[in-house]
């Protein structure tokens, strides 16, 4: 069995400035392409708001800089990462570029998982993080209202240590964000009730 090469981050700048893709979103995983289609809008709304949240905390008290969704972090020669949200510390930061992608790990990665992510996947996706150098990362199920807290295992014998929340548990970091606390609860609040079926548009047809 041949194995496959794997896509450099060079290969993968040259690949987003072909003209079809200008309008596409990809992440780079270990040399594997992944394309990034648009979220479903529960995730959407809970990415926007843990931002909010986060910059508000991180902006008061001048800890650094909270990136969004579109945020490109280059972690290795394979690895081209794009979180939903991220915190880097001020002390790890000269300035920052007018272009280009960062070419750090942040210190916490948060990535909110869509019905369609597995478990499984994100969890080897949370893995490669810490092992690229990512202090800790936030897994965030809104369709299960629960989330995961990721970090090296300081015994060495696992990739990660997971930590399990429930929506009587809060998001916290006395490592990396003392002081900062947010209830699942208050997160996966949006002031509007959480439907379990998509809205069924109606055809021209059926209107008629």
């Amino acid at each position: 069995m041949i194995a496959r090469e794997k896509m450099t981050v060079a290969d993968f700048e040259a690949l987003l400035a072909l003209p079809e893709n200008a309008h596409k979103r990809f992440e780079l995983l270990n040399g594997e392409l992944r394309e990034m289609t648009p979220a479903s809008q529960l995730p959407t709304i809970i990415g926007v708001e843990i931002v909010t949240y986060l910059r508000a905390f991180v902006r008061e008290r001048g800890l650094g800089v909270v990136t969004g969704a579109d945020g490109g972090f280059q972690l290795s020669p394979v690895d081209l990462l794009v979180p939903d949200a991220a915190f880097i510390a001020k002390d790890r930061l000269q300035g920052v570029r007018k272009r280009g992608f960062f070419q750090l790990a942040p210190d916490l990665a948060i990535e909110v998982v869509s019905p369609s992510d597995s478990v499984t996947a994100m969890q080897r996706k949370a893995a490669r993080y810490l092992a690229l150098g990512v202090r800790e990362v936030w897994l965030i199920y809104p369709s299960e209202r629960r989330a995961d807290l990721c970090f090296p295992d300081p015994s060495g014998e696992s990739d990660m240590r997971v930590k399990q929340l429930n929506i009587d548990d809060a998001l916290e970091s006395a490592a990396l964000l003392p002081g900062f606390r947010l209830p699942l609860a208050t997160l996966f609040d949006i002031g509007l009730p959480i439907l379990d079926e998509p809205e069924e548009t109606e055809t021209a047809d059926e209107r008629s």
